[in-house]
This record gives C-alpha cells, sequence and structure tokens, in this order.
C-alpha cells in the first residue's frame, strides 16, 4: 500500500471531524440578548417581501440596526408552515406570524402531522389588527346573517383568513354548509373580485390598500359585529380563541367607528427563549418606538399603549411580562389568564404524546393517526 493511501483513513476522520463541528457551529437562535442588552445579530422569520408584516418589521430592523448597532437578518415566507419552521428549527429566534402560530400551540390545521403536534410557543408582542367581511355599496346584504346562500371566498392555502372568516359566520350562526363558498386564489384579490361580483363579501383587514382601490371603484361597506352581542363573540371564540371585538374608523369606507372583529397580529418565539433576551428585546422595541412609530401607518399600533396586553390563544412570554408589570399594564386576571393557557398547552402536549405512541405501536398511517389525534385532543379543555 502507497504511503497516501496509509493516510487515508486518518484524513477521512478528521474530514468527518471538521464537518460533525461545522454543523454543530451552525447559527443558533437561542439567545435574543443578555443583560447588556440585544445581541450583536438576529435573525426574524416574517412574511413574504411585499406584504405589510414585511414592511414594519423592516422598519423596525432598519432603527434597532441604527440605535443598537444589531445587524437583522430576515427570513420571508409566503406561508404560515414556513415562517414557523425556522423558529421551530432555531434559525430564528422572532417571529413576525399571523394565526399560524396560534393553531401551532393548538397542533390544529397545518400543525396536526407527528413532524408537528402541539408547540410551546408564546407572544412577545401584539399588536392589534382588525379583520371583517365588506360588501359592495349597492348590495342587499345588511347584516351577517344576510349571509346565508351568499358568495363567501375561500383563499387557497390561507388557513388564517379562512378561519376569520368561519368565524365571522359563527357569529350570525351561520357554517360553511349555509353559504357558497367560492375559491380565490389571492388575498389582495378579493378587492377586484368583490366589485366585479365574483363574492359577495371580502373577508379581509378593513385597512388594506386593495379595499380602498374597490371603494374607489364601486363603494363599499362593513358589515358590523356588536360588541355586546355575547352570543355571537361566544361563537367566535369557539371557532378560534384568540379573536374579540374592536372598535374602528380606519377602514376604506368607513365615516364613523364601527365594529368589527380584532386579533393580535403577533411578533413570537418559542418558550425557551431566556426572560432577560425578551424583556431585553421588548425594552427595545419600546424604547425606540418613537423613531419608527410612524414610518408606517400600522406601526402606530406597536405602541405599548396600544397593543394587545390580554392573553388570547397562546401565553405571553415571561420576559414580556416582566415589562408590563414594569409598565402597569399587567393584573392578577391577565396572570391567571396567562397560567390556564400554559396549563392547557401541558395537557395538550400530554394527550399529543399519548396518541403518538399509541399509533407507533398500533403502526397508525399518517392519516389514521391524525384523525385520532383531532379526536382525542376534544378531551383538553
Amino acid at each position: 500500500m502507497k504511503k497516501g493511501n496509509k493516510m487515508l483513513p486518518l484524513v477521512l476522520l478528521l474530514l468527518l471531524c471538521f464537518l460533525l463541528a461545522g454543523c454543530n457551529s451552525a447559527p443558533q437562535a437561542s439567545l435574543l440578548a443578555d443583560e447588556s442588552g440585544l445581541a450583536e445579530q438576529m435573525t426574524w422569520s416574517v412574511y413574504d417581501v411585499g406584504s405589510g408584516g414585511y414592511a414594519e418589521m423592516s422598519a423596525i430592523a432598519n432603527v434597532l440596526t441604527e440605535k443598537y448597532d444589531t445587524k437583522v437578518r430576515m427570513l420571508p415566507s409566503a406561508s404560515g408552515v414556513g415562517r414557523m419552521v425556522p423558529l421551530r428549527r432555531e434559525i430564528a429566534s422572532v417571529g413576525k406570524v399571523g394565526d399560524e402560530i396560534q393553531l401551532a400551540f393548538e397542533g390544529k390545521e397545518e400543525f396536526t402531522s407527528k413532524k408537528w403536534g402541539p408547540q410551546n410557543v408564546r407572544a412577545y408582542w401584539a399588536p392589534i389588527s382588525q379583520f371583517g367581511f365588506a360588501v359592495r355599496e349597492n348590495s342587499d346584504i345588511q347584516t351577517l346573517k344576510d349571509l346565508r346562500g351568499k358568495k363567501i371566498p375561500i383563499i387557497a392555502g390561507n388557513t388564517s383568513v379562512n378561519l376569520k372568516n368561519e368565524a365571522m359566520l359563527a357569529f350570525a350562526g351561520l357554517t360553511w354548509n349555509d353559504v357558497e363558498p367560492v375559491k380565490i386564489t389571492s388575498y389582495s384579490g378579493q378587492g377586484e373580485a368583490l366589485i366585479q361580483g365574483q363574492i359577495d363579501v371580502a373577508g379581509i383587514n378593513p385597512t388594506a390598500s386593495t379595499m380602498f382601490e374597490a371603494h374607489s371603484k364601486g363603494g363599499i361597506r362593513w358589515l358590523e359585529m356588536d360588541k355586546d352581542d355575547n352570543g355571537g363573540w361566544a361563537r367566535v371564540e369557539e371557532v378560534a380563541a384568540w379573536l374579540f371585538p374592536i372598535n374602528t374608523k380606519q377602514g376604506a369606507g368607513m365615516e364613523t367607528g364601527m365594529d368589527v372583529m380584532g386579533h393580535g397580529y403577533l411578533i413570537g418565539g418559542y418558550a425557551d427563549q431566556s426572560e432577560e433576551a425578551v424583556y431585553q428585546f421588548i425594552k427595545s422595541l419600546n424604547d425606540s418606538f418613537h423613531l419608527y412609530g410612524d414610518a408606517l401607518p400600522n406601526l402606530a399600533l406597536y405602541s405599548k399603549d396600544e397593543v394587545l396586553t390580554e392573553p388570547k390563544g397562546i401565553p405571553f412570554h415571561e420576559g414580556t411580562i416582566r415589562f408590563f408589570k414594569e409598565e402597569g399594564l399587567w393584573s392578577e386576571e391577565k396572570q391567571q389568564k396567562n397560567d390556564q393557557l400554559i396549563e392547557r398547552y401541558e395537557a395538550l402536549n400530554e394527550v399529543w404524546e399519548k396518541t403518538v405512541a399509541y399509533a407507533e405501536k398500533e403502526e397508525l398511517t399518517d392519516e389514521e393517526f391524525e384523525a385520532l389525534w383531532l379526536q382525542e385532543r376534544e378531551s383538553v379543555n
């Protein structure tokens, strides 16, 4: 054997060690910051380029870079699962997320597979966003109850929007079986589809640019969701516990304040981020708010005086709670709700682990497993 060949095993061993070291040194997102303030570099999982969420987080990132010299890497994705994956893999420490984080907490919809299940996630910051049903100005639809038999949009691949539409139907005691579902390929395309008569209502944020355009073409108005209709809101919460009534006059075609649906448009991540890390991150958002608060219209909702401080759907992180307490924004009642949500996750996770163990023992198919999980999770109140 030649000398080169004798050295080959040693070379291969050294190469393997190098590769393993490289894998172990891959960027981790275990900390956002330490006691000295923000980390030097952060990675955020965000909505796709061109979206309002991406624009908002970009404006904040620019300010944090200028003020704290913190470099922020943005990972955009058009899908909810796509935004959750970097958080779960610890590639990103912060997520600008929609209802996907709520659904991941519950192990529902896209998160029912063995790859997911209930996720131990937390809300870091909760700017409030609005959502409602818009109709054409000349429509004969006056209330949500008039939607029976009407054409209601289902947005392809957008569970978040479709769930909100389902919740608004539930407010009126209706289901998808009571209406005519119409598949729409684009969330932003609803404005034009509404004006053209392809759909009878658009389920959308009242401040969406497409609705201002629709209003300029033919006129639109919004169907109110009376905040005092306790029965209606109880049905909404059965569909999605994180939805609540809100009054706004900022939407297209709104001349006075109207009762529609609100939800936390969350900045969130996983519970295992340290309290100090999340506290420093939230503190930086607050301390620099005056630098980004008027960069975009919706950024005004990121103020500590405007954000949601009551736990809805998922718990707040301990670092956020620490900030809320310092600012006088926390209470025993909110703490109790937060604790109940943490207990809910623990109960869901316990049922999940038992279901996984049973499925492996019985060699259930993926379809059989998901059906069993959805059945078993109903035992958690």
